[in-house]
């Protein structure tokens, strides 16, 4: 559900238990002038309520109005599921590479013709080339990766006080945000593994594979 869904639901349950009570019950319905309103919202409403919390078609208003609160309350924490991934802009693939793998010990995975991915434990590191007009480093695309799960996903892009830097052209879901300094942060569902099987599929231009992931 999004923000304004949320709200929604809040002011609903408050002028309920105003009007009736706090024994006063409710359904996902109440929340809609008809079951044909808003037919994307109501149906995140049903999931939220039939899928994700397995309620009764009647619920006391006091009940829906303390979770939708303590949901609303945990703000973007209750979104990021951890970090994803690094990547950092380079000016030589070869050069970075080998520093990463040779100086401190990152196993390379795959190198193409604009970046590289490796690996460091359970970490996910991206070199990825970005030269300015001057053949200089440019740092614009160097950015932090979080976990996120596609309804949290879903609900960060019905937020119009974010701002977005860039569009996804990759595997797995993403979504691109500045934070108020300027740093570009990313929210991703995938994976390493997903990102190398994609490629498996999918390659990159002049993707050589550097681990025992290569394909069969």
């Amino acid at each position: 559900m999004n923000l304004e869904m949320r709200q929604k639901i809040l002011s609903v349950c408050q002028e309920k238990i105003r009007q009736k009570g706090e024994k006063v019950q409710v359904s996902f319905y109440a929340f809609f002038a008809n079951k044909n309103d808003q037919p994307e919202a109501l149906m995140s409403v049903a999931r939220w309520w039939i899928e994700e919390h397995q309620l009764n078609h009647f619920e006391k208003a006091t009940k829906i109005y303390a979770m939708v609160k303590a949901y609303d309350d945990k703000g973007l924490e209750s979104f990021v599921k951890g970090f994803n991934h690094l990547t950092l802009a380079v000016k030589d693939i070869t050069r970075s590479l080998d520093f990463y793998v040779n100086q401190l010990g990152f196993r390379a995975e795959v190198r193409w013709a604009k970046g590289a991915y490796l690996s460091y434990g359970s970490a996910w590191l991206c070199l990825s080339l970005c030269l300015d007009k001057k053949e200089e480093v440019s740092e614009h695309y160097t950015h932090y990766a979080f976990n996120i799960d596609a309804a949290s996903l879903a609900e960060m892009r019905n937020n119009p006080a974010l701002d977005i830097w860039q569009t996804n052209q990759s595997e797995g879901d993403s979504l691109y945000v500045r934070d108020p300094d300027g740093h570009q942060l990313e929210f991703h569902l995938g994976s390493l593994s997903s990102r190398l099987a994609s490629l498996k599929e999918t390659p990159y231009q002049d993707l050589e594979w550097l681990s025992c992931h290569k394909k069969a």
